[in-house]
């Protein structure tokens, strides 16, 4: 049976912007001249979003140390 991954979405609002899997928010990008500027913060326990910086679109999310794209 093949296994079946949560849609996962990258939305922004205009001033922020959220990565959104099977439709929880479970990160947010740091605003510029933050400490978190270029990094994911965290919404949701257990979730972790690394990458996307300027060198490369990619990013990968984990949740409780599981990748899951």
């Amino acid at each position: 049976m093949k296994e079946r991954h949560p849609k996962v979405q990258i939305k922004s609002t205009g001033r922020d912007i959220f990565v959104y899997v099977g439709g929880l928010r479970v990160a947010k990008r740091g605003r510029p001249n933050t400490p978190q500027a270029k990094t994911w913060i965290s919404l949701e326990p257990g979730w972790e979003v690394l990458g996307g910086g300027e060198e490369s679109e990619t990013i990968a999310i984990k949740y409780k140390g599981t990748t899951i794209q």
